[in-house]
């Protein structure tokens, strides 16, 4: 048989090993199925362990549309349900197991619903109920006396769900209780002999506190110690405090109810304890009075701005542009305009004076100082001198010392020689030589032609000098390029053929050198070193050991047709010796010759 429970997961043979992990999985299902099993045990109708076994013998024919009930011993029967409804009770009528009827007048007229529970033939419906041969099945009665009962209490606990609805008796006027129509409705009075309805509490007259009508609206007086929204919002009741209209517009006196404080207008645009009052006065007030103190001390903007009273000690306006005298208020003081550009107790006034009469006036600006302009260009003697005097007038500066001069004087002006003045820029460069500039020093000019006659003689002797020096440099420059001709052909003693010359150069054809390993001299053909081979007609020969060395000779269209940097020769067109470089040269006629001599040899 299926297990639905459980699954094996692994096969299993004895004697063989199994996996461990197929082992767990099987171990895993079966608890898995365990749990399973005890849940739906846990769900299942169980019968207490009587000793006694319950088996239905019917077939699935006689068990069709039965239901599973228990019989008058308590034991497990098939059983048929609910049996036919069979209308009002009554008497001399056989009725079947599990029939129903309502309790009509033929019994005790409750209408509630019974059940047969022993099948009979009726007789009496009293008789029948106390054998137990019915059983209540739904209390009509009392179902009906909970739904509208409302002369009394249902079952010695609580009222119908009418009498609470619309009221009855125990609910009505009862404490801890009222119905819901009640609750709602009732007014002029108590509910449960405390509280008030709804409706009493939203617009009646009597509830404690106050309706939410008297609340919004009543105006006579307070509604319980306090008032309502509308006394608040527009009355004149005094206790109130004031009411919002009052504190927003009232301008007559004092808010209603706070006499002291006053309203929005009041103090927006003036009123009756406000204007002109002391440590008051309106917004208006404050921005435009012109014709006195705001609050019996201040002024307005507006005055303070642009007016003229003199105990505001000043307005903006008379600080910024009065000219005709000190500013109102404040004589002591004056304008911006008449500080800039002068006006009555400004111009022409000890210690004072305009910007601009500082900067322009040709006079006195203040009865003691002069202007920028007078100091800069002017000629007032009392100034001790302007600047442009001190820079360009041509003799003693206007309205300075006797022996003071301007720049331009002392540049170049005449008549400055002398111990007093001391000699002027020009003096002390151009005056005559021989002359003195401030009757013991002389100028620049003088002393010029001193330096100059004495350079004359130095010069002539420098000329000898440099003509020596250039012969000397002619020579030493011959010999130096007969040595590095010479070093960049014989390369000097060497242990072993060199791949450069002495100069780090690339070797040419016809390079020297003397191989220390074999003791012979060797020669660059161009591309090899090759032993030097005497050939009697290309060798230079000499007379003797201590004799001379015989150079080739011959005239310069003699020369060889393609010579090599090193060669040397005795030109006998030049009667002298010469070398080829990069070009043919001759060899020097001193010097070069001793050393064409010590090349040959």
């Amino acid at each position: 048989m299926a297990n639905s429970y459980y699954s094996r997961q692994g096969s299993y043979t004895k004697g063989t090993l199994s996996r461990g992990d197929v082992v767990k999985s099987d171990f895993d299902a079966l608890v898995t199925a365990w749990d399973t099993g005890e849940t739906n045990i846990e769900r299942a109708i169980k019968l207490p362990d009587e000793s006694t076994d319950f088996e239905f013998t019917e077939n699935a024919a006689a068990r069709a549309s039965k239901a599973i009930g228990f019989d008058s011993s308590g034991d497990l029967e098939l059983q048929t349900g609910v049996g036919s409804w069979e209308g009002t009770w009554a008497t001399t009528t056989a009725y079947e197991l599990r029939d129903v009827v309502v309790d009509g007048a033929a019994g005790a007229s409750t209408d509630n619903l019974y059940v047969c529970i022993v099948a009979h033939t009726s007789g009496t419906w009293s008789t029948d109920l106390a054998a137990a041969k019915w059983e209540l099945m739904v209390n009509v009665s009392e179902a009906r006396d909970w739904a509208r009962k409302t002369d009394g209490i249902v079952d010695s606990t609580d009222y119908s769900s009418r009498a609470y609805a619309i009221g009855g008796t125990g609910v009505t006027t009862s404490s801890g209780k009222g119905a819901a129509k009640e609750w709602a409705t009732t007014t002029g009075g108590y509910v449960d002999t405390a509280e008030y309805s709804a409706k009493e509490y939203a617009q009646g007259t009597t509830a404690a506190g106050g309706s939410a009508k008297e609340w919004a609206q009543d105006t006579s007086a307070a509604v319980d110690t306090t008032f309502s929204a509308k006394e608040y919002a527009q009355g004149t009741q005094a206790s109130t405090g004031g009411s919002a209209k009052d504190y927003a517009q009232k301008t007559d006196g004092g808010v209603s109810g706070a006499t002291s404080d006053h309203s929005a207008k009041s103090w927006a645009v003036g009123g009756t304890g406000v204007t002109d009052t002391a440590s008051k006065g309106a917004a208006k007030e404050w921005s435009i009075e012109t014709s006195g103190t705001v609050d019996g001390t201040s002024y307005s903007s507006k005055e303070y701005a642009q007016g003229t009273q003199a105990s505001t000690g000043g307005s903006a306006k008379d600080f910024a542009q009065k000219t005709d005298g000190g500013v109102s208020g404040s004589t002591s003081d004056h304008s911006a305009k008449s500080w800039a550009v002068g006006g009555t107790g400004i111009s022409t006034t000890a210690s004072k004076g305009a910007a601009k009469e500082w900067a322009v006036a040709s006079g006195l600006v203040d009865t003691a100082s002069y202007s920028s302009k007078e100091y800069a260009q002017g000629t007032a003697a009392s100034t001790g001198g302007s600047s442009k005097s001190w820079a360009q007038d041509a003799d003693a500066v206007n309205g300075a010392g006797t022996d003071d001069r301007s720049a331009k004087a002392w540049a170049q002006g005449a008549s400055m020689t002398g111990a007093t003045l001391g000699g002027s820029s020009k003096d002390w460069a151009q005056t005559a030589e021989d002359s003195t500039v401030d009757g013991s020093e002389y100028s620049a000019l003088h002393y010029s032609a001193k330096a100059s006659a004495s350079s004359t003689a130095a010069s002539t002797a420098q000329t000898a000098a440099e003509t020596a020096q250039t012969a000397a440099e002619t020579a030493q420059a011959a010999a130096e390029l007969a040595l590095d001709n010479f070093d960049d052909i014989f390369l000097g003693a060497k242990g072993s053929d060199p791949t450069l010359d002495n100069d780090g150069d690339a070797l040419t054809a016809g390079d020297m050198f003397f191989l220390t390993t074999t003791n012979r001299m060797r020669v660059y053909d161009g591309s090899s070193w090759a032993d030097v081979a005497l050939d009697a007609s290309t060798v230079v020969t000499k007379t003797s050991t201590t004799g001379s060395g015989q150079l080739p000779s011959g005239t310069t269209a003699q020369r060889d047709g393609s010579p090599s940097a090193g060669m040397i020769r005795y030109n006998s067109d030049t009667a002298g010796f010469e070398g080829y470089g990069a070009a043919w040269g001759s060899i020097g006629a001193s010097t070069g010759f001793a050393t064409a001599m010590a090349i040959a040899l």
